[in-house]
């Protein structure tokens, strides 16, 4: 009879280890893991606000002027308006006059937002008139402007005036997202 009984219990602490006990340790296993990646998660984000805080205090140090050129360095939104202004007041030191302002529709696509890039790009074509020196001193200002401007194409033919030149300029803008 205690045979029985022996096997009896031993039936019964397999049966409620398998039924119960090892289910229930995996679900808490699996908990345990489920916790560690939210610590981490946690511990993460700290950094994160740490470091957002840091750079913030740097940003409220900044004065007025220079808060102003790192916008126009890389602006959160495009503002074609703006950047055609810019550029046009830059032609006008030259005596130059700017036309034909084009946007390229193919980045109409970043404008949106769609993408994974973390900045967006345009592309704007214009035209000119210019001398060849009186060129390059505009395309040098372009350059050294605090806007980021790539210069992708320039297309030229004679015009009808003797030393001047018709050009046809392609740049390239980014943004923020």
């Amino acid at each position: 009879m205690s045979n029985i009984i022996s096997i009896v219990l031993i039936l019964a602490s397999v049966g409620l280890f398998f039924g119960y006990v090892d289910p229930t340790y995996v679900v808490i296993r699996g908990e345990n893991r489920e916790k560690a990646d939210y610590d981490r998660a946690l511990n993460n984000s700290k950094q994160l606000q740490a470091e957002r805080d840091k750079l913030l205090e740097k940003y409220n140090e900044m004065s007025e002027i220079d808060r102003s050129d790192l916008s126009k360095l890389l602006p959160d939104n495009i503002d074609n308006v703006r950047l055609i202004l810019d550029i046009d007041e830059m032609a006008k030191k030259y005596g130059m006059r700017i036309r034909n302002f084009k946007t390229d529709a193919t980045e109409k696509s970043d404008i949106i937002g769609i993408g994974n890039s973390p900045y967006g790009t345009l592309t704007l074509s214009f035209s000119t008139t210019a001398s060849y020196n009186t060129f390059l001193a505009f395309v040098r200002d372009l350059e050294h402007s605090l806007r980021l401007i790539d210069i992708a194409g320039v297309e030229f033919a004679s015009s009808d005036t003797g030393d001047l030149y018709d050009y046809k300029i392609t740049v390239k803008t980014y943004w923020l997202k």
